[in-house]
């Protein structure tokens, strides 16, 4: 069973009856409830087809030049993120807020916020609590990471031994392997506020997965910070619909 339940669906939300091209964009927002999660989460399902560059104007946003010459899918994956930020933020006190991109290209989320996005070819997602020190929160939606291509990527993704320990399991390796890709990019969004560095996959590892709980532990391999050193272990939980994947860790 899922540990999200939806919680409802909104439609209607562009009043302005000059915004039917918005509307076909992101026709709806989802809020989902997370057990045990004090902030929310939203989702959209965006139609690229429907995707005009007068949606940025129509929701109340500017184009950003670092996207004057990006393909349209990347402006659209981007104001669909942008889009969740704003209806979660707007509820929290930061009304018309436009998440903005920093110089590390992070999002600049608002000082006391804790905030993820994440997309894939046709979802985005996001989500938003509270935090006053070392809190964090990651979110990652991935596709199915066909068999064939898993073969071809996973040295990228895991170790070694960690590969042996993911083929041992009953599940498919590219399903496995699918789940390990999302679980440190949530990893990733969940400590970079905190740490501000990079660090790559294999600076951590999957250690645990219950597939009843559906829940993942992964440990850091790295020390970045006396907080976030190695051998930290940090829970998580996923998530399968249809031919993609969702990782969520909240501190």
């Amino acid at each position: 069973m899922s540990p999200v339940h939806p919680a409802s669906k909104i439609s209607g939300l562009h009043t302005h009856p000059g915004r039917q091209v918005l509307s076909s964009f992101i026709p709806t927002i989802e809020w989902l409830n997370l057990d045990g999660y004090p902030g929310q989460i939203a989702r959209c399902r965006f139609s690229l087809a429907d995707y005009q560059d007068r949606c940025f104007g129509d929701a109340g946003m500017n184009l950003p030049d670092h996207l004057a010459r990006a393909v349209p899918k990347r402006r659209a994956e981007y104001l669909a993120g942008r889009y969740l930020a704003r209806a979660l933020l707007a509820p929290l006190g930061f009304a018309d807020f436009t998440l903005q991109r920093g110089e590390d290209r992070a999002p600049q989320w608002p000082q006391g916020i804790a905030g993820a996005l994440s997309h894939n070819a046709d979802t985005a997602m996001c989500a938003v609590h509270r935090e006053s020190g070392l809190g964090g929160v990651g979110l990652d939606v991935e596709t199915l990471i066909p068999a064939e291509r898993a073969e071809e990527l996973w040295a990228a993704i895991v170790g070694e031994e960690e590969c042996a320990t993911l083929r041992q399991r009953p599940q498919a390796f590219n399903q496995l392997l699918t789940l390990a890709f999302s679980a440190k990019e949530s990893l990733f969004k969940t400590l970079y506020p905190q740490v501000r560095c990079y660090f790559d996959f294999l600076d951590a590892r999957m250690v645990a997965i219950d597939t009843q709980q559906q829940t993942f532990e992964l440990q850091l391999l790295k020390t970045l910070t006396a907080h976030c050193h190695a051998g930290r272990r940090f829970s998580g939980r996923y998530w399968h619909e249809s031919d993609a994947v969702t990782t969520f860790i909240y501190l």
